[in-house]
C-alpha cells in the first residue's frame, strides 16, 4: 500500500487499485469513495476507489467468464515509483499472464498531483492467438447526495439500463441517478462528469480510447441492497469508463491497446 497525505492519497499494491485522491488545493473533501470497513478480505476484491475490470468486464462479452470482472481487481501487481514529491507521485503497477492467469501483459501508471490524478492503462496480448480484451475503470465518485447527483456529457449515447432492460438514445445531455441505474453507454464523449449539487462540485471525468461509460448506483426501487455498497449508496455515483460491451477489443498476438482517464474537481 502506498500511502502519502495522511492517506489522502492512497494506492494499493493489489489489483493496481486507487482508493483515494484528494485535491491539494481549493475543494478539500476526498474524491473517492473507500470505506476500510468492508468486510472483505485478501485477495477477495476491494471495495471502492478505483477497481481496474480487466481482462473482461462483467461477466464478458459472451457472458460466460469468471470471476465477475475480471482477474486484475483480485491480483497482485508489482510497483516501482518513478517520481515522488510534496506534490507529485507517479507510480507504474505491472502484472504478467502468469500472475494474472489470463495471457496478457497489463501495466498501470497513475499520476497524482495536487490538482488531478491520470490513470493510463496498456495491455498486450501475449498468445499465440487472437484473445477478446475488455478494461474498465470502475470509479466510485464520492458526492453529497446521489439522490440530486447526475451525470452530464451524455447526450447521443447509446444506452441499455441493465437493471430495468430499458434502452435507446440519450436525446438530453444529463443522465439523473434515480433507483435502478445500472446503465451502459457506447459512444460515449470523451468528456463526461459526475455534478454535485449537495456539495456544489462537479468531478470532470477526460478520457482517451474508452468508448465504453457505466453509470451505476445500488439504490432499487424495491428493497434495499444490505451489503455495505447498498447500505452507502447516498454517498457515491460510479462513474465506469472503459472499452467493453459492443466495444470489445480483439487483440492480436504481440498487439497493445492503451486507455487513458484524467480526473479533476471545479465548483458548480
Amino acid at each position: 500500500m502506498l500511502d502519502r497525505h495522511e492517506g489522502r492519497w492512497l494506492i494499493a499494491d493489489h489489483g493496481s487499485q486507487v482508493l483515494a485522491w484528494e485535491p491539494l488545493d481549493g475543494d478539500r473533501r476526498q474524491v473517492l469513495w473507500y470505506d476500510s470497513a468492508d468486510p472483505q478480505e485478501l485477495p477477495g476484491v476491494i471495495r471502492g476507489g478505483v477497481p481496474i475490470c480487466a481482462p473482461w468486464f462483467g461477466h464478458g462479452p459472451d457472458d460466460d467468464q469468471d470471476p465477475q470482472h475480471g482477474l486484475a481487481r483480485l491480483s497482485a501487481f508489482d510497483r516501482e515509483v518513478l517520481l515522488d514529491g510534496p506534490r507529485f507521485l507517479l507510480v507504474r503497477h505491472t502484472v504478467g499472464p502468469e500472475e494474472l492467469g489470463a495471457p496478457f501483459r497489463l501495466v498501470h501508471t497513475v499520476e497524482m498531483t495536487g490538482g488531478s490524478m491520470t490513470l493510463n492503462l496498456e495491455a498486450t496480448c501475449t498468445d499465440t492467438v487472437p484473445r477478446r480484451f475488455e478494461a474498465v475503470w470502475h470509479s466510485y465518485f464520492r458526492v453529497g447526495d446521489a439522490a440530486r447527483a447526475t451525470v452530464t456529457g451524455v447526450e447521443g449515447a447509446a444506452w441499455h439500463n441493465h437493471a430495468t432492460g430499458d434502452a435507446g438514445t440519450l436525446a438530453s445531455d444529463s443522465l439523473p441517478i434515480s433507483p435502478d441505474t445500472d446503465t451502459v453507454l457506447q459512444g460515449s464523449r470523451e468528456a463526461l462528469s459526475v455534478v454535485d449539487p449537495a456539495w456544489g462540485r462537479r468531478i470532470d471525468v477526460d478520457t482517451q480510447g474508452c468508448p465504453t461509460a457505466v453509470v451505476w448506483n445500488p439504490r432499487m426501487r424495491s428493497g434495499t441492497r444490505t451489503d455495505l455498497t447498498g447500505r452507502s449508496w447516498r454517498g457515491f455515483v460510479c462513474l465506469e469508463t472503459g472499452t467493453a460491451k459492443e466495444n470489445a477489443l480483439m487483440l492480436e498476438p504481440g498487439q497493445d491497446t492503451s486507455l487513458h482517464m484524467r480526473v479533476s474537481v471545479s465548483t458548480l
